[in-house]
């Protein structure tokens, strides 16, 4: 029986809701990685739930993050109580509650208002319960209009609101873009990312992608589009990631094609000894070593021991065999001999990956581009000293800032003159993508870009 507000107070916020709200605030408010928090509560509540929750509880946490700022003005604007001053708890509903009324067509308004209050209860903050209620109500009637910044006198302001980016982060870029590319950029990064996996081209040929296209539609009605790149697919829907699925047998793994390109400008030959400086998950590690169909010596370095195991898990299902994994800082490794190529993939700002990102919006300032400009640089030093003679570095971040890309190489040139050269990578990347290499034999690609690839960079060294 529902109260005067419409509140059933029989009702109980729904499991795939609280953890996408807990999720949601324990992102936003301790940043937590959402993508790790997910897989722990999906591990914990594996039995009670399906692949329609976990698709459901992905799109409540991602989609309340991208649109953060601009959900918060909304609300601020229709609530007279500064939201600052409530607890995250509420915060966190009224943000979730929000999104899934702008955003989520095909959830009932009633669903998310009454679950949004049942989340408060929950949380033992019953007496917030009328004030949750009653915003969200008037939210869900869509009749106020708060009037924006003028586009045209206020160009900052407005695609700062209107697109849910800091305003630093659109000042910085608006420097470099003109209004529309900026505003595709912005728009770009609130979309939902492709999933985009790369075929484990040692069960299934590259040739033969068509096979697994036609087995994915079969055994989990998963429908999925070509790529440029021959081993990647484009999916329509998640895949499942149940014990005996395609996934689980190792027939894939889910990867961008943007990142899929950095194993290309290694260019792994046999015998020769590739180190992989930040390994993480092991994705470009994986791929370095279908390209070399397990002909390269490879050595994965990373200081996180919870990554190196979700490397070797990655390692393991795909079926990949001897590969060398070291817990370790880079700075600190020193290897007994020195190795023929060693890949960077270096920490950076990762403003190339917001879309896939999104808390990233919130959580990083301008300095933190300079403070990774500086790592990157201690590292790139690192790895030359390493490389023997005529051995190559291959640099790569997931951004697309002056920074961390053109200025990177610039400094190279400078420091080290005609003890280097830096390699063309035209003659290692598929035709399709040389598109994106610039006269500076940089791989450079922006957000919002015309192949719906993640924004990144990367460039080849060469010792002499």
């Amino acid at each position: 029986m529902g109260s005067e507000l419409g509140i059933n107070t029989l009702a109980k916020v729904s499991l795939a809701r609280e953890i996408a709200y807990d999720v949601f605030l324990n992102a936003l408010e301790n940043g937590a990685d959402p993508q790790q928090e997910c897989e722990i509560q999906y591990e914990k509540h594996a039995k009670k739930l399906s692949r329609v929750d976990r698709n459901f509880i992905k799109e409540i946490v991602y989609g309340s993050l991208r649109w953060y700022s601009k959900i918060y003005w909304i609300l601020q604007n229709t609530s007279k109580r500064k939201l600052e001053d409530a607890t995250p708890e509420i915060r966190a509903s009224l943000i979730c509650g929000t999104y899934q009324i702008f955003y989520m067509d095909r959830v009932p308004d009633r669903a998310a208002v009454n679950e949004s209050v049942e989340y408060v209860r929950a949380k033992s903050q019953a007496n917030a319960v009328t004030f949750v209620n009653g915003i969200l109500r008037q939210i869900a009637r869509k009749a106020q209009y708060f009037p924006k910044p003028d586009k045209k006198t206020h160009p900052i302001d407005y695609l700062s609101l209107q697109f849910a980016h800091p305003r630093w982060m659109v000042e910085r870029w608006a420097k470099f873009f003109k209004f529309e590319k900026l505003e595709e950029m912005l728009a770009a990064n609130n979309k939902q990312p492709p999933i985009n996996i790369r075929i484990n081209t040692l069960k299934t040929a590259a040739s033969d992608a068509h096979e697994l296209q036609a087995t994915l539609l079969r055994e989990e009605k998963v429908k999925s589009d070509r790529r440029p790149l021959r081993c990647t697919l484009s999916l329509k829907s998640s895949p499942s990631f149940e014990e005996g699925s395609l996934f689980s047998k190792g027939e894939f793994t889910i990867q961008d094609e943007s990142s899929q390109l950095i194993a290309f400008m290694v260019d792994p030959k046999e015998g020769e000894t590739i180190v992989d400086a930040c390994a993480g998950s092991g994705g470009k590690l994986s791929h370095l070593f279908e390209l070399s169909e397990g002909k390269s010596t490879l050595i994965g370095i990373d200081p996180n021991e919870s990554q190196i195991k979700r490397g070797q898990q990655t390692i393991d299902r795909l079926g990949h065999k001897g590969i060398n994994w070291e817990q370790t800082d880079f700075l600190e490794w020193k290897p007994a001999t020195a190795p023929h190529k060693i890949l960077l993939d270096a920490p950076c700002s990762g403003l190339g990956i917001l879309r896939r990102h999104p808390e990233g919006k919130w959580h990083k300032t301008a300095d933190t581009i300079f403070k990774m400009q500086a790592l990157q640089r201690k590292l790139i030093e690192h790895a030359l000293n390493l490389l023997e003679t005529g051995g190559e570095l291959i640099y790569s971040v997931c951004s697309f800032e002056q920074e961390e890309t053109v200025e990177q190489m610039k400094w190279i040139e400078k420091e080290y003159g005609d003890k280097l050269e830096i390699v063309a990578p035209a003659g290692r990347l598929p035709d399709y993508y040389k598109r994106y290499i610039t006269s500076h034999q940089l791989l450079h690609i922006y957000a919002g870009n015309q192949d719906n690839l993640d924004g990144f960079a990367s460039f080849i060294v060469r010792k002499k």
